[in-house]
């Protein structure tokens, strides 16, 4: 260390080491913020990917249920439909039923049976 005159307005050997460390601590600062700002985007651009992915899984989700929906409503009005058919064919194969609704929609009758025509939904007396 020299303690005489500083010639040329030059700084001291001192400040030029504190100046140095400043300067050195505010760049590890920098590089810390610049990390820290980098791993904040990489979690937000993740968290953004996986929100994005959840609400179209959500969407897709919603969908299927809703077409679960309407397979179930179609799925009971073909069971119900096939139930009325079922005991139609049962019917059909009773000769007993065939012979009364030849009878009725035909107007066919057994020998020596008299039909008569009665007008429905009139209420007369």
């Amino acid at each position: 260390m020299n303690n005489g005159p500083r010639l040329y307005n030059s700084i001291s050997p001192e400040e030029r080491d504190a100046r140095l460390r400043r300067k050195q601590e505010k760049r590890q600062k920098e590089v810390h913020q610049l990390r820290r700002n980098r791993l904040i985007a990489i979690f937000a651009i993740i968290f953004v990917f996986l929100g994005v992915q959840i609400s179209i899984k959500i969407a897709q989700t919603q969908r299927i249920n809703s077409d679960v929906q309407a397979s179930k409503k179609i799925l009971n009005k073909v069971k119900l439909e096939h139930k009325e058919l079922k005991t139609r064919r049962d019917d059909l194969q009773d000769p007993d039923y065939v012979a009364k609704m030849v009878r009725y929609k035909f107007m066919y009758s057994k020998p020596n049976e008299k039909i008569y025509n009665v007008p429905e939904g009139q209420n007369s007396k």
